[in-house]
C-alpha cells in the first residue's frame, strides 16, 4: 500500500512538472487569425498577424534558422509612421485597423494598412520591409492615393 501511495504521487509530481514547463514555452497567441512561413535566401521568414481588436493588434515579423527553427530576428509591428503628418500610429489606438495583401517579393515583405484615426478619418498605406540574412530594414510606408 506504500508502494502505492509513493508511486501515485512521483506520477502526480511528474505529470505536474511536465505541465509546468510546457506552460513555460513560447506558443503562439490564440489572437493570432494568420500565419505564413517562406523560405528567403536560406532562411525561413515567419509573419504572423494578431487580430486587430485584441490588447496587441499587431503584425509580427520573424527570421528564423532554416531546419531548426531557432529564431535570428524578431519585429513586432504595432505602429506605423505617417510621414505626411509626421506622427505615429498606434494601433491600438486606432479605431478600426485592417493588415492586408501581405506578400514576399524577393527578399521584400509588402503589405497595405488601412487605418480608421479616432477622428474617423480613413488612411490607406503601403508598406515595405527588407529581408536581410540577420536583420529587417527599417519599415517604410507611404499612403496611397
Amino acid at each position: 500500500m506504500k508502494l502505492f501511495i509513493i508511486s501515485i504521487y512521483c506520477l502526480f509530481i511528474f505529470f505536474c512538472s511536465e505541465s509546468k514547463s510546457s506552460e513555460e514555452q513560447n506558443f503562439v497567441s490564440l489572437n493570432a487569425i494568420e500565419i505564413n512561413v517562406e523560405r528567403v535566401n536560406d532562411n525561413l521568414f515567419r509573419w504572423i498577424k494578431f487580430h486587430p481588436e485584441s490588447e496587441y493588434p499587431c503584425l509580427r515579423l520573424e527570421l528564423l534558422t532554416a531546419g531548426s527553427n531557432a529564431l535570428i530576428k524578431r519585429k513586432n509591428i504595432c505602429a506605423v509612421y505617417d510621414d505626411a503628418l509626421k506622427i505615429t500610429h498606434d494601433f491600438k489606438k486606432l479605431s478600426f485597423l485592417d493588415i492586408y495583401n501581405l506578400k514576399i517579393d524577393a527578399q521584400t515583405f509588402i503589405f497595405e494598412l488601412e487605418l480608421s484615426l479616432l477622428s474617423q478619418n480613413v488612411l490607406m498605406m503601403n508598406c515595405s520591409i527588407n529581408i536581410g540574412n540577420t536583420d529587417f530594414s527599417p519599415l517604410v510606408c507611404k499612403r496611397s492615393e
